[in-house]
């Protein structure tokens, strides 16, 4: 199956999640607006497509955005993270960049952050969901594995896949395999063999099309604002849906999408819907919608979603973002705070994208984050870095 996970599947898949005995949720109504007077004559349910980011300005530490009809949106954003982001991605002037936060209990969206050089601020690149998954796909995959009963303490051995996957990387070799790890380090340090390993022995070409579709690939995101699907497909070749479950292609990503994606393994496997709109008033003040939190769809069970974030905690303490989250003499840069991450790298012709997507605290989930930066061909800062600054400037006021 190469076609796009859409729409039109989703009946299918909800009887095929049944079949499985996982409890995927594949549909899902979006928020009722409140109003709080019944004599405006206007749509007051999201999207609101009218709502352009790019033209927010403060008032008042609020973020506000006019309407064409004279109403004004009031955003969710957090000012001060807002403006910081948007000072770093400035700073480094990088080719193309994006970050988006969500507070992943209420969906309630923190930063909202895009960058072109020679263009500045660039908010389409926060839904823009051209760039590959790459390794953040792996978290997808984690999730399939521990509901299909592989533990995070599963050692498998390996001895090729840094760059690329063939058909010997899925056989055991002892003659091959001159390194081990647990599916919890294979995480932590992106280990593609061990990954493609594993969903070859327990992923299916139906099981990964249930878990794609359950994490909101190929499918309209649940947002306030108008969002393109992240594009995907499944292959029917074994070599090529275990190049996909290690993050080798066959999955696209914006960093709302990221965000979203945090935000479910931080929230209990459950996906937020995320609103940048908070509420609009009308020219008077008076509230005429306000966003209620709530959840989308429950995606994974409780304990799998645990499972796999303690697994991501393995990226930030030893694995590939280790350097961005602790100094050269081992301390850490959010001390007493304990940090969920996943890093994704993967270079198309001269540009180089690059990812962090991850929460924290991770014992009480405050705020999820995707970064998203795309070097080329010289990099300037690490996704890794971009992500470490917005949880620095959040949760070290």
């Amino acid at each position: 199956m190469r076609d796009v996970i859409g729409h039109s599947l989703l009946w299918g898949l909800a009887s095929l999640a049944l079949v499985l005995g996982t409890p995927l949720a594949l549909t899902a109504s979006p928020p009722s607006a409140q109003r709080a007077s019944t004599n405006v004559a206007r749509a007051l349910a999201p999207p609101f497509s009218d709502v352009d980011v790019a033209r927010a300005q403060t008032v008042d530490d609020r973020s506000v955005v006019p309407r064409r009809d004279g109403t004004r949106a009031i955003l969710t954003v957090d000012t001060e993270l807002q403006s910081h982001m948007q000072s770093i991605f400035a700073r480094y002037d990088v080719p193309q960049g994006g970050l988006a936060a969500i507070d992943p209990k209420t969906g309630r969206v923190l930063a909202f952050v895009g960058y072109e050089s020679g263009k500045g601020q660039s908010a389409r690149m926060v839904t823009d969901p051209a760039p590959p998954a790459a390794s953040v796909f792996k978290i997808v995959t984690a999730s399939a594995l521990i509901d299909a009963g592989v533990k995070s303490s599963t050692s498998v051995c390996y001895g090729g896949g840094m760059r690329g996957l063939v058909q010997a990387d899925l056989v055991d070799s002892p003659q091959r395999d001159r390194w081990c790890a647990t599916l919890g380090d294979a995480l932590g340090y992106s280990i593609n063999a061990i990954f493609a390993k594993l969903a070859d022995r327990h992923i299916d070409e139906a099981r990964m099309a249930q878990y794609v579709s359950a994490f909101g690939f190929g499918q309209r995101l649940p947002f306030d604002l108008p969002a393109s699907p992240s594009p995907v497909d499944v292959p029917d070749s074994r070599l090529e849906r275990a190049r996909m479950a290690a993050g080798f292609w066959h999955s696209q990503l914006s960093p709302l999408h990221g965000a979203l994606l945090a935000s479910t393994i931080a929230n209990d496997g459950q996906m937020p819907y995320a609103a940048i709109v908070d509420r609009i008033e009308s020219p008077s003040g008076e509230t005429l919608y306000q966003y209620t939190p709530r959840t989308f769809r429950q995606v994974v069970p409780r304990h799998t979603a645990r499972e796999t974030g303690e697994m991501m905690t393995n990226t930030v303490t030893k694995g590939t973002s280790k350097k961005a989250f602790w100094d050269q003499r081992g301390r850490p840069f959010l001390p007493g705070i304990r940090v969920a991450g996943k890093t994704g790298t993967l270079s198309r012709g001269n540009r180089t994208y690059n990812w962090w997507v991850g929460y924290a605290p991770v014992d009480d989930p405050q705020i999820a984050v995707a970064a998203l930066v795309v070097n080329e061909p010289k990099w300037r800062i690490k996704a890794s870095y971009v992500a470490k600054e917005a949880l620095r400037e959040y949760l070290l006021r």
